[in-house]
């Protein structure tokens, strides 16, 4: 089976995407910043599915992590087979207002480090013209520009474009891109981007189980965008319609639901 690098791995979605690996009996490297938590889950894929698990903890939001974590792997000799972008951050709040080096380290972690591991990771595959997988987390709110997560929407539009390009380039090999779509899911991901407790657990969400096993079997797929939903299917087809308005209907949802 192959090895899986799965980056945000500690929770939500990440740590979903890393038991869908493990229940098919793939190896593991996991990386975030919170080692405790990485660790606890090692202990769980390794002893309820026998499989290893290698825990390098990494801060996505400085400047080159991406190489350096990938140097790492190198050291340990662990061969990756699918890489599985997943640490994202977001924000919530009036642009003008926000902290500018938050919104620098998002713009770091949501999209430089995802291009740089993917660098790293298809030129050295394409040097050993190896067969591969990559599974890039985007979100529903690449596809409109969204008041009050402006530049949040617009790190997902990259990683939605870059990987449509990106996809596209590969298309002769045997590496596939795949862009995992999901709206809002319950996770800790909604109350760390200053969205209020009972919007970021509404009970008609989601789990991030659900679009972790949705995104993990499209990418199996290879399939080019995983929209994970029918509700998010249509508002993303709504958006070819009228962008601005999906976007300004989104962006009213957003300022409701900050914390008070």
């Amino acid at each position: 089976m192959k090895t899986a690098l799965v980056t945000g791995a500690s929770s939500g979605i990440g740590y979903e995407l890393a038991i869908c690996h493990a229940k098919q009996g793939g190896d593991l490297v996991v990386t975030a910043r919170s080692v405790h938590q990485l660790n606890m889950l090692k202990s769980t894929v390794e002893s309820k599915y026998g499989v290893k698990c290698a825990v390098i903890p990494s801060d996505l939001t400085v400047e080159n992590a991406a190489k350096k974590l990938m140097d790492e792997i190198d050291e340990h000799n662990i061969e990756i087979d699918y890489l599985i972008n997943n640490a994202g951050v977001g924000m919530n709040g009036s642009f003008e207002d926000g902290d500018i080096a938050a919104m620098q380290q998002m713009v770091q972690l949501n999209i430089t480090a995802l291009m740089d591991l993917c660098y790293y990771f298809v030129r050295e595959k394409r040097k050993k013209n190896a067969a591969a997988k990559i599974l890039n987390v985007a979100s529903t709110a690449a596809f409109q520009g969204i008041p009050y997560v402006s530049v949040y929407a617009a790190t997902k539009a990259f990683v939605l474009s870059f990987s449509e390009g990106l996809a596209g380039e590969l298309k002769k090999t045997d590496i596939t891109v795949t862009a995992l779509c999901p709206g809002p899911t319950k996770s800790n991901f909604g109350m760390n981007a200053n969205v209020d407790e009972k919007m970021a657990n509404f009970p008609l969400l989601p789990s991030a189980e659900k679009v972790a096993k949705y995104g993990y079997s499209q990418m199996l797929k290879g399939e080019l965008t995983a929209i994970h939903g029918a509700a998010n299917k249509v508002g993303v087809l709504s958006t070819k319609l009228s962008r601005s308005a999906v976007g300004n209907i989104a962006g009213g949802i957003f300022k409701l639901s900050q914390k008070q």
